[in-house]
């Protein structure tokens, strides 16, 4: 499933007119994108060339899903009480497991969709820019800068991710970052 996001440029706008034309004046000179870096930055968004649509977007550096903890690690790891008697219960509850098993892999199934759902680096871009208030939804095949939000598309694939569609687009979304008072900074991955 595919949906794009734009940003709403202009008058009233959450972005300037002038920054677009700034930021387009620049890389038509440079060939490189205008990423200013917010005054105080606590993470890093990195774009990668070749997304499907674009340049993929992965809060911290893509990395392919890690190998599975125990279900011990897990739970102390998340602060999921698992000692007490209603504890034990709710974690059989939810998950079938018991105590018996809590030194067991955690399930590949489980720890891989929640990795492409929520805390993979993908994921973690799909998420929070999901939430940010970018400007309107843009119809396919605009040629107006605009985020791609990609859900997977092959069965049994429950990755997420994000393509910023040009130079410009990565732009905007530093700016819109920059302007929403949030550190995040915006650089090419390796």
């Amino acid at each position: 499933m595919l949906t794009r996001r734009g940003f709403l440029i202009g008058a009233g706008g959450l972005l300037t007119a002038a920054f677009t034309k700034d930021a387009q004046s620049f890389i038509r000179r440079t060939g490189q994108r205008l990423l200013a870096s917010p005054a105080e930055v606590a993470q890093t968004m990195y774009w990668y060339e070749g997304g499907d649509q674009g340049y993929l977007l992965t809060i911290g550096p893509w990395a392919f899903c890690p190998p599975p903890p125990t279900w011990r690690e897990f739970f102390t790891s998340e602060d999921v009480g698992h000692r007490t008697e209603p504890e034990i219960h709710a974690i059989w509850e939810e998950h079938g497991i018991g105590p018996e098993n809590y030194d067991d892999p955690v399930g590949g199934w489980f720890w891989e969709t929640r990795f492409d759902l929520e805390t993979g680096p993908c994921a973690r871009a799909y998420r929070l820019l999901q939430k940010l208030d970018l400007g309107p939804k843009l119809r396919c095949g605009s040629d107006e800068p605009h985020l791609v939000f990609c859900e997977g598309d092959v069965a049994n694939d429950d990755s997420r991710w994000v393509d910023a569609r040009d130079q410009l687009t990565l732009s905007l979304v530093q700016a819109r970052l920059i302007d929403l008072k949030l550190p995040i900074r915006i650089a090419q991955g390796v």
